[in-house]
Order: structure tokens, then sequence, then C-alpha cells
């Protein structure tokens, strides 16, 4: 009798497993079917809007032969050097590529730059700024002017500094890149993404500018590598539970910091969540796997939230004012039918009309400019079906936005807009196909979080103030995702994997 109800119990265990992994599996596939949705969406209303950009995408059919016939064929062969040896033979390249632009092309700091750059300055000056009003309305211009003044201070006002800082952003970005792709694929697409990063030209073009997209870039990066290499050890480990808090507190950390340069952490945050809850359900059964998560997105939102206030707290002591925690204007400009949801000079003037209100604080501002955004979305006034498709172009249409910023010493603009959006929609093209090979894999594992941030950022955008820069970010996961065609039937378990993997370790 004893034994016959144990074999129950197990037959029953067995089923519930066997359901679980059927659902993971199925939301695994409707996250890349809504991916796929997304590409596609974004390729079409991109080349819808002129001729150049249809002929940049044919070229861009091209540029998917090419690279699955030359540059996947061309990184197998380098495969011998070693994984040390090639990532330093592409950072080489990456530094050589890199440095003959920013060396080359200098832009004139104006618009947001100018902004970073003499918030900078003051704050490598002195403890506390004056007139801190516009950082108090937006405070992630504090995180990256902050981040800068701490290389003023040591190195001066040399205008060539923001651009030297982007180039080693970009190499920790594309080092990250590399790494990752190797975990999650092989050695061939850590090589490939990395490449891929390096000949990106909106990415070397933006290195000329004095913006903050490297900066929160690559700590995006960072929290993915930091959870995949976790994710790993504890495989290998069999799930210590002590490693939990660790892992936890340094992704809050960093998260925290991303948010303080950029608020989209929790865009990453809610990834996560669903990864764990959703994506991976056939493990919850195992209770090792359960706790660890658990634990570890416990630790993981705990320090976010409680460095949240002393974040705000530091950012009021170097600006002399509360920073409000509202984002009412970017959700004004965000619904703002008559421009696409993008900057306009209507609202910029109800931003600066609250401001100069006598009393009125950067939280207060932004509060009028947020009833007045619920007013704006509720009067029925607007076609939201066409405000998101005028927004998603703007947001993921194209990526020549750099050669506007970069006009005003950039020659052949025509020629670079073109260049970009080719090698982007190459990459869109690449993503799609990665993403059909996602879907054939029996094991993703943190993979998923690359097209989970993609659609979470663009869902996200939809709401707010929307420009083109704003995708600098999805660039690498786009990336990373098309670098995985490289990346052969390879999962995070097989043994070529960590081989490869540890001999940087």
């Amino acid at each position: 009798m004893k034994n016959r109800k144990q074999a129950e119990r197990t037959v029953i265990g067995m089923g519930q497993n066997l359901r679980l992994n059927c659902t993971a599996h199925l939301m695994q596939r409707l996250l890349l079917t809504a991916f796929f949705i997304l590409a596609v969406s974004a390729l079409a209303v991109g080349i819808s809007q002129g001729e150049r950009y249809l002929q940049a995408f044919a070229l861009a059919l091209l540029g998917l032969f090419l690279y699955t016939a030359l540059c996947v064929p061309a990184a197998k062969r380098l495969e011998h050097l070693g994984p040390l040896r090639l990532w330093l033979l592409l950072t080489i390249l990456c530094v050589a590529i890199k440095v003959f632009w920013i060396w080359r092309v200098r832009v004139p700091l104006a618009g947001d730059y100018s902004v970073f750059w003499g918030y900078a300055n003051a704050l490598s000056e002195r403890t506390t700024v004056y007139g801190g009003r516009y950082m108090a309305l937006f405070p992630h211009i504090f995180g990256y002017s902050s981040f800068l003044s701490w290389f003023v201070k040591v190195w001066g006002t040399s205008p060539m500094l923001g651009p030297v800082l982007n180039l080693l952003l970009t190499i920790c970005s594309g080092s990250i890149i590399f790494r990752l792709c190797m975990r999650w694929f092989n050695l061939t697409a850590g090589a490939v993404g990395y490449l891929l990063w390096i000949l990106c030209p909106s990415q070397t073009i933006y290195n000329s500018l004095i913006l903050s997209e490297p900066l929160y870039t690559t700590l995006i990066l960072a929290v993915l590598l930091v959870l995949t290499e976790a994710e790993v050890c504890t495989v290998l480990r069999s799930y210590p539970l002590f490693l939990a808090p660790a892992v936890g507190i340094s992704c809050g950390v960093i998260l925290r910091l991303v948010n303080g340069v950029r608020p989209i952490a929790a865009v990453l945050v809610i990834a996560l969540l669903i990864w764990v809850a959703l994506l991976n359900t056939g493990k919850l059964l195992m209770h090792k796997w359960r706790w660890w998560w658990s634990l570890c997105i416990v630790c993981l939102l705990s320090t976010y939230f409680i460095l949240g206030p002393i974040w705000n707290q530091h950012i009021a002591e170097r600006i002399g004012e509360e920073p409000s925690q509202t984002p009412g204007y970017s959700f004004l400009v965000g619904f703002n039918p008559e421009s696409s949801g993008r900057w306009n000079q209507e609202d910029s003037d109800r931003l600066y009309y609250y401001s100069d209100q006598p009393g009125a604080t950067a939280q207060w501002t932004q509060e009028q400019l947020l009833a007045e955004a619920e007013e704006r979305i509720s009067s029925g006034e607007i076609d939201f079906a066409l405000l998101f498709i005028q927004k998603l172009r703007t947001f993921l249409g194209s990526d020549d936005t750099c050669v506007g910023y970069s006009s005003a010493v950039l020659r052949h603009t025509t020629l670079f807009s073109f260049l970009c959006n080719t090698f982007y929609y190459t990459a869109v093209l690449l993503a799609i196909v990665g993403a059909i090979k996602l879907w054939k894999r029996e094991q993703n594992y943190l993979t998923l979080l690359a097209p989970l941030y993609v659609i979470g950022l663009t869902c996200a955008q939809m709401l707010v103030e929307v420009a083109g820069r704003y995708h600098y970010s999805i660039l690498p996961m786009l990336l990373m995702i098309g670098a995985g065609v490289a990346g052969g039937e390879v999962s995070n378990k097989s043994p070529q994997n960590q081989s490869e993997c540890q001999a940087l370790e």
C-alpha cells in the first residue's frame, strides 16, 4: 500500500511537472512571437518613410546574406585563437575605429549635450550647484552629469573628455556582449556579437557626443552579465543560497544607478520577474531553484527601493532642491498628437510656465503637467492607433538620428544616414532570424531577457516622450539575439560552452 501511494505521488508530480513545462514552453513561444511581430512592425513603419529607407532595407537583405556567408565563417576560423586572444584582437579593432572617429569628428556642444557638460563642470567645482531647478525637474540629468564631473575633477575641462569616456564605455559594453554571447551561445557568437557592436555606425557616431546612453546601456548589460554568471554558477554548484543575496544586492545597486542615469530600470526588473514567474514555470517545482531566485529577487527589490530615497536625498544636497518623482512632462509630451509624441515648443513652454510660478517646486510643476496629461488623454481627441504608429516609427523605424545631431561638422550626411539605416535593418533582420532559432531551442535561459527588454522598453516609450536615440540600449539586445544565428545549437549546460567561458576565468 505504501509503495502504491508513493507511486501515485510520483505520477502526480510528473504530471504537474509536465504541465508546468508545457506552460513555460508556451509562454516562451508567445514572447518570441510578440518580439517577431514587433520587429516586423518596426521594419514596416521604417521602410514606409520613403524611398531611401526602402533602399536601405534592400541593401540590408544583402547584408544578411554577407553575414551568414562571410562574417560567421570568418569568426569560426578565428576560434583557434581562444577567447582571451580573440577578445583582445576585437578590442584593438574597437579602439582603432572609435579613436579614429572621435579624433576626426568633433561635434560642438549644443542642446542636451551642452546641459550635461555645463552641469558636470558645476558639480566638479562646488558642493551645491546654483540653478539646479532643471535637474530637479529631470533628476536623471544629475546621474550622468555627476558621473562626468568625477572625471572633470581629475582631467579638467578638455572637450575630448566626453568622447574618450564614451570610448571606454564602448569597450566595456562590447566586452560584456562578448561574454554574454559566449554564455548564451558559444565563442563564435561572442566574437560576432562584439564585432557587430564595433561596426555599428550609429554607435560610432554617438561616441562624439556627450550623452548618457553609453553609460546606462553598459550598466544594463552589466546586470544581465551578473545574472547570467550567477545562473551558470548556481547550476554547476546546485544553487547555494548564500550566493543569492550577493547577486540580488549587486543587481539592485546597479539598477538604482541605471535609474539615476535614465529612469528605465523598472523595465529590466519587470522583465526579470516575468522570466522567473512565467518563462520558467517548469522549474518552480525545483525546491533549490525556486528558493534561490526568490531570495535573489527579494534582495534585489529591497536594495533597489531602499536606495531610492538615499539617492534622492543625495541629489537634493547637490542641487539645492528636492527632485521631482513624477514624470508629468514626459507623459504630456508623449500624448501630444501634433508632435507625434516628440519634444515640442508648446509643451516646453507649459513646463516653464508652471516652473516659474511663485513658490513652485519641481514636484508641484510635474504634478500640474501630469494633470494636464491626464486631461489630454481623456479628451477623446487623440487617435491612439495613429499616435502609437507614429511613435513606433520615431523610436524603432530608423537609426539615423545620430547623423542629425552631428550634422554641424559631418559631411555626406545622406550617405551616413543610409549606412546607419542599412546596418540597423540588417540587425533587425538578424534578430528575427535569431528569435526563430530561439523558438527551436529547448532551453533559452536568461537569453530571453534580451527580447523581453526590447518589448518592455518599446511599450514604455509608447507612453512617454519619444526620440530616436532612446533605442540606443536596444541595439546590443538586437545584436546579441542576431549573434545567436552563429551560435549553433549549443545550450548553457553543454561542455563546450562551459569550457569556452571558463577559459576567461
